[in-house]
């Protein structure tokens, strides 16, 4: 009974660690974090740079994620972007806000990572149009975010959070396995004059 009791525990442990491994974390700063890393057998590090760098210029409409960083000799990529967040009333739904993040890709050979972070609350307010925009100069860090809003909503934040992560994941990820089809840089062609000589 007793060996049944403590493999029972050993299954639920190893389970449970399995389960986090696809969530949101704390990273050494004590920001929200969510990291993948992949291994990605066969290629080098310069295939897995431009692949990244097809994702971060074509897979979203241009603006959507907006590309800050690409090192080449480091095989760094950043871009940040955000998604809305709605509220639902007794009818209808509103924008409550937005939550804007950093999108950070490390490639290296046979492998790449990449991780979301800086997650940041904008709250949305009414305008006299009767438009919700975001309210200026107004940025909740979700870190901080327990103090200043809502549990409920603070709790919806964090799984929108880790659903949009995942959703973006798994398009990065779709995108690594493709050919980028990155326009090559064209040489340029040396025009003779045929009228001097």
């Amino acid at each position: 009974m007793k060996n049944i009791l403590i493999a029972l525990v050993c299954v639920l442990f190893v389970k449970s660690a399995s389960a986090q491994t696809d969530s949101l974390a704390l990273d050494e700063n004590d920001k929200y974090i969510y990291y993948q890393t992949v291994a990605q057998d066969g290629l080098s590090a310069d295939t897995l740079y431009n692949r990244g760098l097809y994702f971060f210029k074509s897979a979203y409409p241009k603006g959507k994620l907006k590309q800050s960083t690409a090192d080449k000799a480091q095989g760094v990529l950043v871009g940040s972007s955000g998604f809305l967040v709605s509220k639902k009333s007794f009818v209808t739904t509103h924008e409550d806000g937005e939550i804007t993040y950093t999108l950070r890709v490390e490639v290296k050979d046979n492998k790449y990572r990449y991780w979301f972070t800086d997650f940041v609350y904008v709250p949305y307010q009414r305008n006299r149009y009767n438009v919700y925009e975001a309210v200026p100069g107004v940025t909740i860090p979700m870190e901080k975010a327990k103090d200043k809003l809502d549990k409920r909503d603070v709790a919806e934040f964090l799984n929108r959070m880790l659903l949009n992560s995942r959703k973006v994941g798994a398009v990065l990820r779709s995108y690594m396995l493709k050919i980028s089809a990155l326009p090559k840089e064209q040489k340029k062609i040396n025009k003779i004059s045929t009228k001097e000589w």
